[in-house]
């Protein structure tokens, strides 16, 4: 998560892709002296972005397509901070969804932005219409037994920085984290074999160790992320990024994933290339599939060029 202003930091994930602001969040100064200034007690800041590839914990949530979002970050002299971003999707990442989520944090934070500072906060990240319907909870035993998944997940968020430096900390609250059961990660894995599987056409050991005797949920996945931008001239920053997901229940999912990278303004606009990255430790899983039967890797390496405007 980005933000222009010291005091503003947000304590959502970029993922990660945080709550609508509450105007309770946020107090206007008391009226001063005509012979004195009014010192404002917020700050709120907005930011319009297009990407050329939308993604999140290094993984595309655009098919590999063009994206855009629109953040509002939000700080109180008293510490309290807010966060809203609404970012574009693609349906084969996100089935039936309405092409859009929406992330909101709000939070706490203290200390010195030009030393050691601290945030605790709760996130919750938004996909309106988007679900997996009918998928098999174990096709090995009954196909006909299914359930419905939803990708919405809540976090509790924590905090840790030095300067330029962030480290954010995320666990998910939510009975899955972006729909992470045992329906859909091995349906997604093994559902075009399916067939093979049942009829004996194919090794299914594989298949029923991940299906294995229940279903599995994925709350208590744990996100870590390291961020910095380092001024190297007046205009210019390095941009660099660790990150690291755990799914809790799927190993075959956990992600680590990494971005480098430049950025520039000028003429009042936010330019930004980065070189992103991320290795699934099954790389089979990031294979993602549109309507049409198309296949992609979301997490494939590219470079990201990024165009913003603050406001």
């Amino acid at each position: 998560m980005k933000t222009h202003h010291p005091t503003a930091r947000t304590v959502a994930t970029h993922a990660l892709s945080a709550l609508a602001l509450s105007t309770g969040l946020l107090t206007s100064a008391q009226a001063a002296p005509d012979d004195e200034p009014a010192i404002q007690s917020y700050a709120i800041d907005y930011e319009a972005k297009l990407l050329t590839d939308r993604r999140t914990n290094g993984l595309s949530d655009t098919f590999l397509r063009p994206g855009a979002e629109f953040t509002v970050n939000a700080a109180h002299e008293s510490g309290l901070i807010g966060y809203l971003q609404v970012g574009s999707v693609a349906r084969a990442n996100f089935p039936e969804s309405k092409l859009w989520t929406a992330v909101a944090a709000a939070g706490y934070r203290w200390g010195n932005p030009q030393g050691w500072h601290y945030g605790l906060g709760l996130a919750h990240e938004m996909f309106p219409g988007a679900q997996v319907k009918d998928a098999p909870r174990n096709p090995f035993v009954d196909f006909n037994d299914t359930m419905r998944t939803r990708f919405d997940t809540s976090f509790a968020v924590i905090e840790l920085g030095y300067g330029i430096v962030e480290a954010r900390y995320l666990h998910v609250l939510s009975k899955d984290f972006r729909g992470n059961n045992t329906a859909v990660v091995c349906g997604s894995r093994f559902a075009p074999e399916f067939e093979a599987y049942l009829n004996l056409q194919a090794d299914p050991s594989e298949a029923i160790a991940c299906y294995g005797d229940s279903v599995k949920h994925s709350r208590g996945s744990q996100l870590l992320s390291i961020d910095t931008r380092y001024p190297i001239a007046p205009q210019t920053k390095l941009v660099a990024h660790v990150g690291y997901t755990q799914v809790k229940n799927f190993k075959q999912v956990t992600t680590y994933d990494y971005k480098l990278g430049v950025a520039h303004t000028r003429w009042g606009l936010d330019f930004e290339l980065d070189a992103v990255a991320a290795g699934m430790r099954d790389r089979s899983y990031a294979v993602t599939y549109d309507v049409y039967g198309h296949t992609k890797r979301i997490d494939r390496t590219a470079l990201v060029a990024s165009l913003a405007k603050r406001f």
